[in-house]
């Protein structure tokens, strides 16, 4: 019984009875493709002998094959004769056929040698049951399975207990372990439909869409990196995000297809399914000096060749960029005309093009703001006319009282015997030679009976004549006092400084900080006028005959001595006067002001969105897109002959490849087409492919083992027709991903226990036949991910820019680039495993020992490794620790004895209660570590602190770190 059921997983029958007849798809085409289609294949250049064994009527001209007669075939005598330089394979190859296979030759020429086509190029037919209702989901699942355990002579176990079923559910659909509030909900509903509804709000939450978009990051090659030396930063986690977005809102698998491939194409495209294609830019760029921008650009177009066919149908086309397919009947040709359909777009190894791709958060605020402005520019077109004759008619008033009055009858004491003379205007002027430095008392007459509010220094260019080059003045120190006609003065105190323009380091405050040796200057514009405003603290009403005397203090020295220069006063309010040079405008804004305020108001706040605008505008974050060349600049594609892109070979057109049809004429020649015909009901292998992969993320290997290759080389579906009843129900029915795994949770199949025995794991190791329940490690975000829930520490944010939590010191260099890791020290510590800054030449060291991929090339399916690395990773890096630290917490402040404490961190980690053999030895760790700390004070401080914590026990630590390591807590139950 062992002996059949190994060889018919393998796809075998026990042939020797003669019970059934050959299958060549099933029975003969593995022994081909394992032993001769490699020189005797599709691939013509790499054919020997001329002879072709996947074609039949070339097979029986060659003379290899005669139907009905073995013995007369020269394949048998090849693969039995005892002649080294006549046996097939070649003696010296190291390969030769089993005396199982050369019998099912025999009996398959025998037979009449018909031929197949590869089963998985046929289209996907819902398959026929003898039992009824096996149609409706999920009954349908159990039947598949049922019919080939009861042909080993096996049967499916017992449904697992409720809380193995509530934790496997949760794993599987979120990525987390089901909360405090799912756990009692789940429990205390007794009803029939109490699993469904569980299934229902699971697929129904944020973490659905995180925990599924792992796997489509891994094909999508996503990284936070470009790859190849320099590996510098690429921002395209805006990819990330609308994968995980249009997972959540279960966007139809075609859909989700087409706009990932050619959303740019659709007709008037959304910046959401532009932002999809950033899918096919996740390709390495080459930022290294002297590379060849076209080479790379070539190797990326080849990616997206490669990766497509290799996600969507499961192919290794990658194989005929150098020569044409050995075991898939594709074409160098084929490969080439594909090629031609994604060589036509803008990027070249270059970042470009890129557009903004705002979140939805930033698309809100862009909106409200661009609301605001037009509703503020609404309004300022309402206000009234009339500027002009209203400006006129204001102005008036300033012919009687000018806003600023020039100050004469100047009588200067100069330390350097300096004069003044005074225009008409108001202007004094320096009679003699500027002196290095010097110090002025100027006393200047006031206005009679008029209030006066400020005081206003304007300077004027000095002549290039002058004997000191530089044109600048610095004023040290500037002080006022009041000179009544008796003689008495009166310290004036200036407050509320202002200029047109400041040099740095000199503004205008420090002319009157009391301090020397700062000073107001106006470098480098010193060429220009300026003015400086000061209030006077209180207002001074002068009498006739008052006098303003300013000390001016100019000791800077190299001559930046005043030179021709008004002193000004007014009586108007301080926020009238403007540190303007042009007293016209300075009136006109004045103006504005006060007339006309709700102008200004307008204005400002006009300016004040529009700055908001641009700043948000500038956070967006920019993404690497794709692009289609516009006709004029169409790229001729020609074969690569060896795959060497300096080696042209013929010119060829777009085309799928040949063995598969073509694209239907109405379809558009360009990468829409290629997304639509991979969705079409005509193409054999994309539902196939989608379900295998989605299986077997749920029971660890797919009906198709080989995910990567549905090809002849790759394995035999274990259940072909449960294969193609999902294929069908997902294609038909939506492409809805959410409800293929509705279907497939809610079977018997996936909810019966794990539980096995000898008798099974012998006749069933691998559970191929899915006698048991799926029971696998969990995938290394998911082990992060756990920890992280259970212990209370996890940042639920959806989405995001990438995070980078603690890693070890130094393993993040890069040769030529600056860039650093810095640990996240705020909530981002915590987040989810999906959101890890990835460098693509240095991945995040505990990801990559469980197993994840570099981002370098699509990976379609994480091969599991057992390793003692992996266990270091989770007993000693920091998140981890961090988490066995707040697990602590949590136990320590659940109960009032080590036995209460451990139990509830037990039930918090696996959801079930622990036995009492298990507390029994959870207890005896924590006895021994209660030893080693008592000895040891110093040794607990360093294990508190590297688990977060600055007291505690650290005994409680010891065993939370254990309960997240056990076993069962690191593999799905």
């Amino acid at each position: 019984m062992i002996a059949l059921t190994m060889l018919a997983l393998t796809g075998w029958l026990v042939v020797a009875q003669g019970e059934e007849k050959i299958s060549f798809n099933q029975h003969v085409r593995p022994i081909l493709a394992k032993h001769c289609f490699a020189c005797h294949g599709f691939d013509e250049q790499a054919r020997e002998g001329d002879l072709q064994l996947d074609d039949r009527a070339a097979a029986i001209d060659a003379g290899a094959i005669m139907p009905g007669a073995p013995e007369q075939s020269e394949l048998i005598a090849r693969v039995v004769t005892d002649d080294a330089d006549s046996i097939m394979p070649p003696a010296d190859s190291g390969d030769a056929l089993t005396t199982q296979e050369i019998e099912i030759l025999r009996r398959w020429i025998r037979e009449g040698a018909g031929y197949q086509q590869h089963w998985a190029f046929h289209p996907s037919r819902r398959p026929s049951t003898s039992q009824a209702g096996a149609n409706q989901s999920p009954h349908a699942i159990d039947w598949f399975v049922n019919e080939r355990l009861k042909a080993a002579g096996l049967t499916a176990n017992e449904p697992a207990d409720r809380i193995t079923q509530l934790r496997r559910v949760s794993l599987d659909l979120t990525g987390l372990p089901p909360t405090e509030k799912q756990i009692q909900a789940y429990l205390a509903d007794d009803s029939e439909k109490a699993y469904e509804r569980l299934v229902d709000e699971l697929l129904a939450s944020d973490a659905y869409g995180e925990h599924w978009a792992r796997p489509w990051l891994d094909l999508a090659r996503y990284a936070d990196t470009k790859g190849y030396e320099k590996d510098r930063p690429r921002i395209i986690w805006r990819y990330r995000d609308w994968v995980i977005d249009a997972l959540n809102q279960d966007m139809p698998f075609d859909q989700f297809t087409i706009e990932q491939l050619a959303g740019d194409l659709l007709a008037d495209p959304t910046p959401d399914q532009i932002l999809a294609t950033a899918f096919h830019r996740n390709t390495m760029e080459n930022d290294e000096g002297g590379t060849d921008d076209e080479e790379f650009r070539v190797a990326a177009v080849k990616d997206r060749v490669d990766t497509t066919i290799q996600v969507w149908m499961g192919l290794t086309m990658g194989c005929a960029k150098c020569h044409s397919h050995k075991y898939d009947p594709i074409s160098q040709q084929d490969y080439y005309r594909l090629y031609a359909f994604f060589n036509q777009t803008e990027d070249a190894d270059r970042q470009q093009p890129i557009v903004p791709t705002p979140t939805k958060q930033q698309q809100q605020q862009q909106q409200s703001l661009e609301t605001e402005l037009q509703t503020l520019q609404a309004e300022l077109q309402r206000l009234p006319e009339g500027y002009t004759e209203a400006w006129q008619s204001w102005k008036k008033q300033f012919d009687d009282q000018p806003l600023w009055v020039a100050l004469k009858g100047p009588q200067l004491e100069s330390e350097q015997q300096l004069t003044l003379e005074q225009d008409a205007e108001g202007v004094l002027h320096v009679q003699q030679e500027l002196p290095e430095k010097d110090t002025w008392s100027l006393t200047l007459a006031l206005p009679a009976d008029q209030e006066v509010t400020a005081l206003r220094l304007e300077t004027l260019p000095k002549p290039k004549s002058t004997k000191w080059q530089d044109p600048n003045v610095v004023i040290n120190e500037l002080q006022a006092e009041l000179i009544t006609p008796d003689g008495q003065s009166q310290r004036l105190k200036l407050v509320r400084p202002r200029a047109d323009f400041s040099q740095r380091n000199w503004e205008v405050p420090k002319a009157i900080d009391g301090d020397p040796k700062t000073g107001w200057a106006f470098s480098p514009n010193a060429a220009k006028p300026h003015a400086a405003i000061f209030d006077f603290e209180k207002a001074i009403k002068p009498t006739a005959g008052s006098q303003l005397r300013l000390k001016i203090v100019q000791q800077y020295g190299i001559g930046l001595v005043l030179r021709d220069f008004k002193v000004s006063v007014s009586s108007y309010a301080s926020d009238w006067l403007l540190a303007e040079i042009h007293p016209q405008a300075n009136l006109k804004r004045l103006f504005q002001r006060t007339v006309y305020e709700p102008t200004i108001k307008l204005h400002q706040r006009i300016e004040s969105t529009r700055k908001q605008i641009t700043a948000l505008n500038q956070s967006i974050p920019k993404t690497p897109i794709m692009r289609e060349l516009p006709e004029t600049r169409r790229r001729e594609t020609k074969i690569h002959v060896r795959g060497n892109f300096l080696d042209r070979g013929d010119v060829v057109s777009g085309a799928i490849p040949s063995a598969f049809g073509t694209l239907p004429a109405e379809a558009p020649q360009n990468r829409l087409g290629v997304a639509q015909w991979l969705v079409s009901p005509k193409n054999p292998l994309t539902a196939r492919v989608a379900v295998n992969r989605v299986w077997a993320q749920l029971f660890g290997i797919g009906l198709v083992e080989t995910e990567e290759d549905f090809g002849t080389q790759g394995t035999l579906p274990s259940h072909p027709k449960l294969l193609d009843w999902l294929a069908v129900e997902f294609r038909d029915n939506g492409w809805s991903q959410k409800q293929l795994l509705k279907t497939i949770v809610l079977s018997d199949t996936y909810r019966q226990s794990a539980v096995t025995s000898a008798a099974k794991i012998a006749a069933d190791p691998r559970n191929r036949l899915y006698s048991r329940g799926p029971r696998f490690r969990l995938s290394a975000e998911e082990v992060r991910d756990q920890a992280l829930a259970v212990s209370g520490l996890l940042t639920e944010r959806l989405g995001g820019p990438s995070v980078m939590p603690p890693q070890p010191d130094g393993v993040w260099k890069s040769t030529y680039s600056g860039e650093q890791w810095r640990n996240a020290t705020d909530d981002n510590r915590y987040r989810r495993g999906l959101y890890t800054y990835k460098k693509r030449t240095s991945p995040y060291p505990a990801m990559l020992t469980f197993d994840a991929g570099s981002g370098e090339v699509c990976q379609i399916r994480r091969i599991r490794t057992n390793t003692p690395l992996q266990a270091l990773v989770t007993l000693n890096d920091t998140v981890y620790l961090e988490a066995a630290g707040a697990l602590a917490k949590h136990m320590q402040a659940a109960g009032e004895t080590p036995r209460e404490q451990i139990a509830h961190g037990f039930s918090r980690v696996l959801i079930r209660p622990a036995q009492a053999i298990e507390l029994d030895r959870l207890l005896m760790v924590y006895e021994q570590f209660a030893d080693l700390y008592k000895d040891q004070p110093e040794q607990a401080k360093r294990f508190l602190k590297s688990a977060g914590l600055e007291d505690g026990d650290p005994r409680l630590v010891a065993v939370a770190n254990v309960l997240l390591n056990l076993d069962e807590t690191l593999t799905k139950p």
